[in-house]
This record gives C-alpha cells, sequence and structure tokens, in this order.
C-alpha cells in the first residue's frame, strides 16, 4: 500500500522510475504478485531480486518463520515479532547498488510514521544514517528518500485518494491467504487509515478489526 503510493507519487513528480521488489524468504508472495501486475499495467521496469538464501541471517520473525503472525495494533509489545533483523539496512543497501547501475539518483523508500512505534529501520534516524551512508558508499552518490517519514496510514491513503489510485490492485496482509485476515497489525492498520478518511476498502476480508 504505501509502496504503491509511492511509485505514483514518484511518477506524479516526473522521475523516472526503476521499481525494485525482494523475495527474501516471507511469509508469503501475495505483495510480490501484485508488484508485478501493478508496474506491468504502468509499463514502469520492475525486477524482483531472489534473495531467499539470505533467509538464514534474517530468521526469527513470524514473517520469515515458523512463528505465528501476531494480532492487534503496531503499537503493542507483541508486533515485534514482525521485526525481520536489519531487512531494511540489508534491502536499502540492494537497493543503492542497483540505484548506481541504473543511473538513478536516488532510492525511495515508503517507511512511514506509523512503523516508528515498532521498527527501529523505518525511523528518522535510521533514514538519515543511510543517506548518509550511502551518499558515500560509491563514486555516484545516491539518496535515501523517504517522502511519507513524517506521515501516518490514514495520510499515505489520503494521498494515493488524491492522485485516484485503486487499492483493489494493494495487499497489505501478513497472511497470504485468499481473503485478508482483518486482525494482523498490517491489517487493523490499514482498516484504521481507511475508517480515517471515510472510505470502504475494497479488498475482502475475512474479519473486521
Amino acid at each position: 500500500m504505501d509502496s504503491y503510493t509511492l511509485l505514483h507519487l514518484a511518477r506524479e513528480r516526473g522521475y523516472q522510475v526503476h521499481a525494485l521488489s525482494f523475495n527474501y524468504g516471507q511469509r508469503h508472495v501475495r505483495e510480490l504478485e501484485c508488484a508485478r501486475s501493478v508496474c506491468e499495467a504502468l509499463g514502469v521496469p520492475h525486477k524482483v531480486i531472489d534473495i531467499r538464501a539470505m533467509s538464514e541471517v534474517m530468521a526469527g520473525s513470524s514473517l520469515t518463520s515458523d512463528i505465528d503472525v501476531p494480532e492487534g495494533h503496531y503499537e503493542e509489545d507483541s508486533m515485534k515479532a514482525t521485526v525481520v533483523p536489519n531487512r531494511n539496512m540489508i534491502l536499502l543497501s540492494l537497493a543503492t547498488g542497483y540505484a548506481v547501475t541504473a543511473g538513478a539518483g536516488a532510492v525511495w523508500y515508503g517507511a512511514h510514521g506509523g512503523d516508528h512505534a515498532i521498527y527501529p529501520d523505518c525511523r528518522p534516524e535510521f533514514v538519515d544514517k543511510m543517506d548518509a551512508v550511502c551518499r558515500v558508499a560509491n563514486y555516484e552518490p545516491v539518496g535515501i528518500e523517504a517522502p511519507f517519514m513524517t506521515m501516518d496510514k490514514g495520510q499515505i491513503l489520503a494521498e494515493g485518494l488524491r492522485l485516484g489510485l485503486d487499492y483493489a490492485q494493494t495487499w497489505t496482509c501478513y497472511n497470504g491467504r485468499e481473503r485478508a485476515c482483518g486482525r494482523c497489525g498490517s491489517c487493523v492498520e490499514r482498516l484504521e487509515a481507511f475508517a480515517a478518511n471515510g472510505v470502504k476498502d475494497p479488498l475482502d476480508y475475512e474479519a473486521a478489526s
């Protein structure tokens, strides 16, 4: 949902976009399938990089290991089970390498204010330091841009609605079943965002939170 909005925002601002997704051994690939479909429809170059061989160094999360996905809000301590060790440092490093290869000046990253409570690698201090490192790590400086850093999910959705986006093309649920669960932290936050904007989520849910 965040990356989908970010992609369209970058295009609206006139940037030439190279979309990048990662298969790191996450619980399901529904988001990867959505990303592929969206990029094909837009004619945006899209790479899916398979880094499942690195799963041993990103284990111990309910998103990558055989651990039950917790239910509830992100501010609850149980949501720490969804933290994938060092994920965003690894993914942003790889994305920076691709940016140099593609001749791009920046990596756009969809971290937002709603993630700060539970995910250290989505906080401003992390993004600021990754930006500083990526600007000196190669001969070609690459910036790390996080346009949603001070926004919550409801504000991101508002931006997407302004752009006329169809969120039926996205998947947010941590579970990869036929319908979204409506109970995991990701679903709860998504449903709250739609409620805050007074619109109905186009996805089907097993249960509403």
